[in-house]
């Protein structure tokens, strides 16, 4: 249950002019929409009036038009194509966006928080298909999720400050200390907000729940609790896009889970995730954000902790730390020292490769470089500080342990060298016990990242597994098991999103109540083995006999139920009076005899008196109800 801010303190807080809102176009395509007898033309000329919300709606529409032979270049052709009310949500987020890039509040990253909001904007359209939405409507929802922290620091710029710095410590909860502070927190300022500016009812909710999803008590299976997840899982994602290296690591489990909720395996994960960041990337260089650069996710998912903590290696059986042989390549080390150097590491056991000392040799070495590798920082054709950088440039070279030797007088080189990458720095003379100590320590670290890899493989494919079975489930949850379309719980949640976007953007559809006439009787005469098998063979005519767009369930026994979208009156009568004549004509087959079939129809189409979407329905069990009584076999408007 959502609770919103009390209409008399929300207004006092508008009336100190602090509270973000939507400006200029934004606000007046607003109130345009609020009237009844608003035309398209009218929002077309609002729209045009600011270049560069016109630009980035035509970039939306043709995002959105995956398919189209080609792009949309007309704007007219763009809104019709998003819809009005799309439009009037998208202009609010980049409205809010662009009006409050900087504020009062010293402790709020107005940067951070519009960059974190972009990526789960972007995420959440990559989610569109799986939350069952359109990729307008999710990407606006995700821009706009956190809007509530954005509010209280514009409405209390120094108090909000002090919380924020208090929630830092890692001792205090946000929305508590919110409470506490401002008899209210972040998500209730929000969803007061999103219904002010008139976003759709599904929307608020998930906003609102988006940070604990389970808390909501959404049904399972259910439009707004995929949407809710969908949204909770791009908050994650775009966490880790504005992460440090450093704190990314911790952030990988939660994100994952999420994505396993949604059904979302580990390859899919990767190859998803890096489209979102470069789509975030291309977006907030366009809309001047701040987006950090971010490696490919396999990387991420691949690099080792940010703490280089040494754990215990395996022992031998006589209790000595077991040291696998390890290959170690030796960089720019001075022709009278080599012959030490390499006895030394021969004599630990480990096998030394020198490396040729031209820069172009360097290079390629580091490109592929071993496990460990010792370096001297006098080596010619190469600084040290250019040398590390090059050899963190690569997902192996991130993994190896870089030593490196320095004389005594080179001590000004030896920060500047562990600032770019380097592990360890020794001072020569080089003595064999201080080398075995730094080997066997640079080999504990290995293990440990080994084992570490080892583990992340099994939380991947454990994540795998469970994604898989998620999604499973979910489908099980949402599907009639004897004819495999859409359970009436389904159906009926689509059928709610589809008349509240039909309702919101003045658009027809139409509605379908079938029923087998004199099922009984077949039941009666041939078993209700052959009832299931003609309730089957009904289901496959019924999905091959409508349009990709629709959605064809079974309503509840020898009912079904078919939505049509953007269906008028005209298209959803031949719909209809086509699917009646096949079934009619239909050879239905239980070993090998034929059984004849007939079915009534009820058709209703969106009438603007009606309230709710069960209403529609209604009206189709009404029309069926009409033709059944007038002889069956046939199809009858609702009036």
């Amino acid at each position: 249950m959502i609770s919103f801010v009390a209409p008399d303190r929300y207004d006092s807080m508008k009336a100190t002019g602090k509270l973000p809102s939507p400006k200029g176009v934004a606000f007046s395509i607003i109130k345009l929409l609020q009237r009844d007898d608003f035309r398209v033309a009218e929002l077309v000329q609002l729209v045009q009036s600011d270049p560069a919300i016109a630009g980035r709606l035509l970039k939306f529409a043709n995002a959105a038009a995956f398919g189209r032979p080609r792009p949309i270049v007309s704007l007219h052709r763009a809104i019709v194509a998003l819809g009005s009310f799309r439009v009037r949500d998208l202009v609010i987020g980049l409205s809010v966006m662009h009006s409050h890039t900087s504020g009062q509040c010293l402790a709020f990253d107005y940067g951070a928080f519009w960059g974190h909001s972009l990526a789960t904007g972007i995420a959440c359209q990559e989610l569109a298909r799986i939350a069952q939405i359109s990729s307008e409507e999710i990407f606006t929802i995700g821009l706009l999720a956190r809007v509530g922290e954005l509010a209280m620091a514009s409405l209390y710029p120094d108090e909000y400050a002090a919380v924020l710095l208090k929630v830092r410590t890692g001792r205090y909860d946000l929305e508590t200390l919110e409470r506490e502070c401002f008899a209210m927190d972040h998500h209730q300022l929000g969803a007061t907000m999103l219904a002010e500016w008139g976003l759709p009812d599904m929307l608020i909710q998930a906003a609102y729940f988006h940070e604990e999803p389970d808390v909501a008590g959404f049904p399972d299976g259910s439009r707004v609790q995929t949407l809710t997840q969908s949204l909770n899982f791009a908050r994650s994602l775009a966490a880790i896009c504005m992460a440090t290296e450093e704190s990314r690591w911790s952030l990988l489990p939660g994100l994952l889970t999420r994505a396993a909720r949604l059904g979302i395996s580990g390859d899919a994960l990767n190859d998803m995730v890096d489209r979102i960041v470069r789509r975030w990337r291309e977006w907030g260089s366009m809309l001047q954000v701040r987006t950090p650069e971010m490696p490919p996710f396999a990387e991420v998912l691949a690099a080792s902790p940010p703490s280089r903590r040494v754990s215990t290696s395996p022992c031998e059986e006589n209790g000595t730390v077991a040291s696998p042989r390890l290959q170690i390549q030796l960089f720019g080390i001075p022709s009278a020292e080599l012959p030490a150097l390499r006895q030394q590491i021969e004599s630990l056991g480990h096998l030394p490769v020198v490396v040729e000392t031209t820069a172009e040799a360097i290079k390629q070495a580091l490109r592929q470089p071993a496990q460990i590798i010792i370096a001297d920082l006098t080596m010619p054709g190469l600084k040290p500080a250019l040398f590390c950088r090059i050899l963190r440039q690569t997902a192996a070279g991130k993994e190896t342990y870089a030593l490196l030797l320095a004389s005594p007088d080179s001590e000004g080189h030896v920060l500047e060298a562990i600032d770019s990458g380097a592990d360890d720095v020794l001072v020569k003379p080089l003595t064999i016990q201080t080398l075995r100590v730094r080997l066997n320590t640079a080999t504990r670290m290995l293990l440990l990242r080994e084992e570490i890899q080892r583990e992340r493989r099994g939380i991947m494919r454990s994540t795998d597994e469970f994604a898989v079975a998620h999604k499973r489930l979910l489908r099980d949850a949402l599907t009639d098991t004897l004819t495999q379309l859409p359970n009436r719980r389904h159906g009926l949640d689509f059928l709610a999103s589809e008349w509240t976007f039909a309702q919101g953007n003045a658009l027809p559809m139409a509605c379908l109540l079938l029923d087998i006439d004199h099922f009984k009787r077949i039941n009666d005469t041939y078993g209700h083995a052959a009832g299931d098998a003609v309730l089957q063979q009904l289901a496959d005519l019924l999905k091959r006999a409508s349009r990709a767009e629709d959605l064809v369930f079974r309503y509840g026994g020898e009912e079904f139920a078919a939505v049509l979208p953007k269906a008028n009156i005209h298209t959803a009568l031949q719909i209809a009076e086509r699917i009646r004549a096949l079934v009619e004509k239909y050879d239905f087959l239980w070993q090998s005899r034929s059984i004849p079939l007939t079915v009534s129809i009820g058709l209703a189409t969106l009438k603007s008196a009606e309230t709710t979407s069960q209403a529609l329905i209604q009206a189709a069990d009404a029309a069926l109800y009409q033709a059944k009584n007038g002889g069956r076999n046939r199809v009858t408007v609702a009036t």
